[in-house]
């Protein structure tokens, strides 16, 4: 009974010293109580509740509206840990926890305070960052440039009645399709293709017992960099996969070293291109002195090359590193400054003269007027993220002591900025008239996303992509790649397309060639997204050729979503990237090897006006659609010669369906000007 009453009047203590601090807050508030007030330990998870006080963004939350349900976003279990490294060290601790089922071991996947629901989360102090921006900036700004990066949002945080100031609440870095969209390994996944991804690796300190993977020479600095397997887990991975994954990033150093430059066999084919040259513009924009060294991270799916990222951990970025050490200048290049360098190929990749041609004209287009990493753009991202702290920031520095003066500390960060970008600007100046190669005249011409069962194979075995020459010559796409995660594809040496030919990157070479007409070029692994997907044909430098993002609602021809059909590019010299420049069917219309049907002949097209359809077999019935197949128009005849007039619809793309007198059907679109 003594013990009970003394933990109800600490508890009281608590949250009167917490009631000094705060009462209510324009972020969420998140309140953990851990089973019987016990200490969070670094390991192993201890179990407690959580509540978060959260409607949206423009609704204050109040401490007081903690016990009713219409003002938390969650209330239930977790189990919850320190983590981190140095970080461990301050007062305010940094958490990392899971969501869990009331049962206290199945995990709950949820979304937090509007983040995509999953069930490992982290709670970041932001200790030894003055400016409480530069992770949260550096992850917003990552996501614009087009990566995956965590989710930040700020919230203010309460353990067992003690304020514990101001977080951001996250997620951890793992696979899931709203997170890294790798495939995830088990087990049995010991031969190709399996073995051969996913992997989450990363370069990093050791704490806690971790052993590490392999660990390679630093560029210029004595302490080796180690190298931890992340997922799969060090206690699950095989011994199969950990040969299979250090073999390749042994590869990758030989082929850096090398500067060998081979499509198919130099380090383009192994590595990710674009991810680390974007990896390698966030970690040197924001002068990071950890960027190559520690919390660094690479992932790879199955078939697929070996990626920078996710981005992580830029406290000490943006001019500044405690201690006043100086690492973070405006003026050093972090894989060069003598401390913290990481592995030595980012050094031998800068010094590639084809990695760093495409380096340059990234860094131009990224920080061009109106881009992501603009001064403009970071400065307006900065400030926004500042307004929405103020209120709670002052709590958090009058909880943890904070004396120095915020306004001066984010002056001196602009300022510092610019310093950065004139100094980057000169320092990248010199590969200014390199000039990456030209795209080739391939387009994205096909596409069934979502297939329906047919001939007993399932419909994922059916997906497939049309990519079509639309050139007289020849085009060598060899090392050739869609550079998107969710469906993996690189073309092979001596992958050669006819002029005006198109080839097919299948699901399943056995099925497509049974259901369909033609042959199968390729096989790719994963799948297609049966509702929307963005997807990225690129040279092995990561150049873009041809892209397409798909989806099953409307303007796009939903007859495509499960119904039989799939999409069909209606003309090569169309812009694919607009919904009304395809249509759907279940026919190969317009292409070189289709079967042999009656002739049909529609003229003049493109027109103004008046369209004549001319057909080698009387016609029954000709009809006039539009892209989503509503019926315009339709005539029924006996003669071989039709003339129809579209001069009273709008300009755009229509499809004329001709049924003969033996009840074939053809389809040709007719353009209106």
């Amino acid at each position: 009974m003594k013990k009970t009453l003394l933990t109800i009047s600490l508890l009281l203590v608590m949250a009167a010293v917490s009631a000094q601090y705060i009462s209510s807050s324009n972020l969420p508030i998140v309140i953990i109580n851990t089973d019987n007030g016990i200490s969070i330990p670094d390991e192993p998870k201890v179990g407690a509740t959580m509540k978060i006080l959260y409607v949206n963004d423009s609704t204050l939350n109040y401490i007081s509206n903690q016990n009713d349900s219409a003002f938390l976003n969650y209330n239930g279990r977790i189990g919850i840990e320190c983590r981190g490294s140095t970080s461990q060290g301050y007062n305010k601790k940094p958490y990392g926890f899971e969501t869990r089922m009331a049962d206290d071991i199945t995990n709950n996947n949820v979304s937090l305070v509007g983040l995509p629901a999953e069930n490992d989360w982290v709670l970041t102090p932001m200790n030894d960052e003055p400016s409480y921006v530069r992770d949260n900036l550096s992850y917003i700004l990552a996501a614009q440039l087009g990566h995956y990066a965590p989710r930040p949002k700020y919230c203010e945080v309460i353990v067992n009645g003690d304020y514990r100031g101001l977080y951001f609440l996250t997620e951890k870095i793992k696979i899931d399709s709203k997170r890294v969209d790798i495939l995830e390994m088990d087990s049995t996944d010991n031969t190709a293709p399996n073995v051969t991804g996913g992997y989450i690796i990363k370069a990093d300190k050791l704490t806690g017992g971790d052993v590490p993977a392999w660990s390679t020479p630093a560029y210029d600095y004595w302490q080796e960099v180690d190298y931890i397997y992340h997922a799969p887990k060090p206690e699950n991975i095989t011994p199969e996969q950990g040969a299979y994954i250090h073999a390749y990033f042994d590869t990758i150093q030989e082929v850096v070293a090398a500067h060998n430059q081979d499509v198919c066999h130099g380090f383009p084919a192994y590595l990710d291109i674009p991810t680390f040259i974007d990896y390698m513009i966030m970690g040197e924009f924001s002068s990071n002195v950890d960027i190559y060294h520690k919390s660094t991270f690479f992932h790879k799916d199955r078939n697929g090359k070996f990626r920078a990222g996710p981005v992580w951990d830029f406290n000490l970025a943006y001019g500044y590193d405690f201690g006043d050490v100086g690492r973070s200048g405006y003026d050093v290049l972090q894989f060069a400054n003598g401390d913290n360098t990481g592995s030595d190929f980012w050094h031998q990749l800068y010094e590639d003269n084809m990695f760093s041609c495409h380096l340059f004209h990234r860094w131009e287009e990224v920080t061009a007027e109106g881009a992501p990493l603009s001064y403009n753009h970071v400065v307006h991202v900065m400030d926004s993220l500042i307004a929405v702290t103020a209120t709670a920031r002052v709590r958090d520095r009058v909880r943890w002591w904070k004396t120095y003066d915020f306004d001066s500390h984010i002056n001196t960060m602009k300022q510092w900025l610019q310093d950065r970008y004139d100094w980057l600007d000169h320092e990248w100046d010199l590969y200014r008239d390199c000039i990456p190669p030209e795209p080739l005249p391939l387009v994205i011409s096909k596409i069934n996303y979502h297939p329906v069962v047919q001939e007993g194979f399932n419909a994922d075995d059916l997906e497939f992509i049309g990519i079509v020459n639309n050139s007289d010559d020849t085009v060598d796409a060899s090392g050739l790649y869609f550079r998107e995660l969710g469906l993996t594809y690189s073309f092979p040496a001596n992958s050669l397309i006819a002029p005006h030919d198109e080839i097919f990157l299948v699901s399943n070479a056995t099925a497509f060639e049974h259901c369909f007409p033609k042959t199968a070029f390729g096989v790719f692994t994963r799948h297609l997204d049966n509702k929307s997907e963005r997807l990225v044909l690129a040279d092995a430098w990561g150049n873009i050729i041809d892209e397409v993002t798909y989806a099953d609602t409307m303007p796009w021809p939903v007859s495509a979503d499960g119904h039989g059909d799939f999409l069909i590019l209606l003309d090569p010299d169309l812009d694919n990237a607009l919904p009304e420049s395809w249509m759907a069917a279940n026919v190969f219309v317009g292409l070189p090897d289709r079967p042999s049907s009656p002739t049909l002949t529609v003229s003049p097209n493109p027109t103004t006006g008046l369209v004549r359809i001319d057909s080698e077999k009387p016609l029954r019935r000709v009809t006039l659609t539009d892209l989503q197949g509503r019926v315009l128009m339709e005539e029924f005849t006996e003669d071989n010669i039709v003339t129809i007039s579209i001069t009273n619809y709008p300009i755009g793309v229509y499809l004329i369906k001709a049924i003969n007198c033996d009840g074939e059907e053809q389809v040709e679109k007719v353009v209106k000007k």
